[in-house]
């Protein structure tokens, strides 16, 4: 069979290689380091196994226009280095790869590190999803962004990367994932590796939109009436309760276990959680509110709430439980957080306080719960009759 050679010794920027695919072909591409970083253009040719004449033949004459392909990236290559001006070996650089670079750079001490890295990761997968791992700089112009945009409204929620549930993506999620690719775009231009960054083309309707939480969250009377609706899974209801008084996600309330509760010096009880999204610590203070929704303690490595069912199943039990207690709104432990923040905004806490309560890594993610209660402050005001006749 035909190989992949490199004819000198000196040691090259960019260099043609081959990888093993499973239907025994191989794919060709060539390995570009520049400025320190190493890209991939795959070439789309393929090295065949050699069973006839015809097929070495074939390999022959891959392998020709391959190097060739090679010969001109070194040309363009060394252009730019002279300052001529050309894009074309950056802009065919692989986009996936491009990802991993950024990830592997990644100071550790930047602020919400953990979660940079677990929306990276989605990004990809879903972004591979989408268009396969061969996406390059020159694919991503304004129809694949628009397009991306309308696979994430229909995209499922993958846990692992690799097993999908049957919810698709929170629209705060699919926020999330534009807005990080936009963010690498943007890293991009100023690397001149683009010209532009298409999301600057785009119309309002063809990216995702933040999520607003103003039909999301139940306000206090609401809570009580859940609180005195009997519910078929009374772990679940003290879970669902247990999480609008303190915040936390469902994946963290799921894994949250006796031993993780301590008691400060003032007798104060403190949930001490590793946050399955994040990765990162949170220090959360539990209310005696809290504390009333909790379940007979048991063993130290038990699960507080028990085993869950899946969240699918919860979406359709908390429907059930909502409309038993006269609330028309659309229940999920979103809900449960969105209605923590809410509340306690409400209630005097400051948006530093509850962005540290909420495990945000950023405040301004948390911003936006201020502006709904404001919004609702104004909405209060102005529905006042005149007094004037």
């Amino acid at each position: 069979m035909a190989r992949v050679k490199n004819h000198t010794k000196v040691k090259e920027p960019i260099r043609l290689r081959a990888k093993k695919l499973a239907n025994e072909n191989e794919s060709l591409y060539l390995d570009c380091y520049y400025n320190g970083k190493r890209q991939r253009e795959f070439l789309k040719l393929y090295i065949v196994p050699e069973r006839t004449k015809e097929d070495k033949e074939k390999n022959i004459q891959t392998l020709k226009l391959a190097n060739a392909i090679k010969s001109k990236r070194i040309v363009e290559l060394q252009n730019e280095e002279h300052g001529f001006k050309t894009s074309s070996v950056k802009s065919k650089a692989n986009f996936i790869n491009y990802i991993d670079s950024f990830v592997e750079n990644l100071p550790k001490d930047t602020k919400g590190y953990n979660g940079y890295i677990c929306t990276m990761q989605g990004l990809k997968y879903h972004l591979s999803k989408y268009k396969g791992e061969n996406i390059t700089f020159k694919d991503i112009d304004r129809k694949f962004l628009a397009d991306f945009t309308e696979y994430l409204k229909v995209a499922k929620v993958s846990t692992k990367a690799v097993k999908e549930s049957e919810r698709t993506l929170a629209q705060g999620t699919q926020w999330n994932y534009f807005n990080k690719l936009n963010l690498l775009l943007n890293k991009a231009e100023r690397e001149e590796i683009i010209p532009f960054n298409p999301v600057d083309r785009l119309e309002k309707g063809e990216r995702p939109q933040r999520a607003d939480p103003r039909c999301t969250f139940l306000v206090l009377d609401e809570v009580k009436r859940l609180a005195d609706t009997p519910f078929r899974m009374d772990n679940l209801k003290r879970a669902f309760l247990f999480a609008c008084l303190c915040g936390l996600r469902i994946s963290d309330v799921r894994s949250l276990q006796w031993n993780s509760f301590q008691q400060d010096s003032k007798g104060n009880i403190i949930a001490k959680i590793t946050q399955k999204k994040t990765k990162g610590t949170l220090y959360l203070p539990i209310s005696p509110e809290a504390i009333k929704q909790l379940p007979p303690k048991g063993n130290n490595i038990d699960f507080v709430f028990g085993k869950l069912p899946d969240n699918s199943y919860i979406d359709k039990l908390l429907k059930i439980w909502a409309k038993d207690a006269g609330i028309t709104k659309n229940l999920t432990f979103h809900v449960s957080r969105h209605t923590f923040a809410t509340l306690s905004i409400t209630y005097g806490a400051d948006l530093y306080t509850v962005s540290k309560l909420l495990g945000h890594a950023d405040i301004k993610t948390t911003q936006i719960y201020a502006d709904v209660i404001n919004e609702k402050k104004r909405d209060a005001v102005n529905a006042i009759p005149s007094i004037i006749k």
